[in-house]
């Protein structure tokens, strides 16, 4: 999938803000400069779901293809991750709608984050290259300013179907020889 510039409107700016410890100075300094990426509180607007940066897209381009409504997701280019705006208080319930899941042992389990945390998601026109918009905020289908979120089930479920189709993690030959450490060090001691 590939990633997007977004324009912001005055009502996305606001619904951002709310998620700012103070929310007039943080719309007036996004005024001021529109190239400043945003840093979010979670918990207050939204929760967030992260997990590995080809999981996230995978489950984004499942998600299209059922139809299903794709709300704002933020892919971190100098980390191997994403970050998908989910309702809040779907942190309170991620871990069941995950408990199903088969989930191969080596790779991270998609964590939902929110009260405590904070994002970065991109600036309406970003200059640096620490995020980007996997899929942008719309404020056409947006309510009262606040945009639509992913859905958490239809995501879980996405992310669950991803993770079958990407297989194993990679074994790459730092990850072998992590394997054979640990293969030694659990094996009976020959004396």
């Amino acid at each position: 999938m590939e990633t997007r510039e977004v324009a912001e409107v005055e009502a996305l700016s606001a619904w951002f803000a709310t998620a700012t410890p103070d929310p007039d100075l943080a719309v007036s300094l996004w005024r001021e400069n529109a190239h400043l990426p945003r840093r979010l509180q979670c918990g207050m607007a939204f929760d967030i779901v992260m997990a590995d940066r080809s999981l996230i897209s995978t489950a984004y381009r499942l998600l299209a293809q059922y139809e299903q409504p794709l709300g704002p997701a933020v892919l971190f280019t100098s980390l191997r991750s994403a970050a998908v705006l989910v309702p809040v208080g779907t942190a309170l319930r991620w871990n069941s709608l995950m408990a199903t899941a088969q989930w191969p042992e080596r790779r991270p389990r998609p964590a939902c984050l929110s009260a405590g945390h904070v994002i970065l998601v991109p600036a309406p026109r970003p200059a640096g290259l620490l995020a980007q918009w996997l899929e942008p905020p719309d404020d056409e289908q947006a309510i009262g300013g606040a945009p639509l979120l992913t859905s958490p089930v239809p995501l879980a479920r996405c992310i669950t179907e991803a993770q079958a189709l990407l297989g194993p993690p990679e074994r790459t030959p730092l990850r072998r020889t992590v394997s054979a450490v640990r293969s030694l060090l659990h094996s009976p001691q020959r004396t």
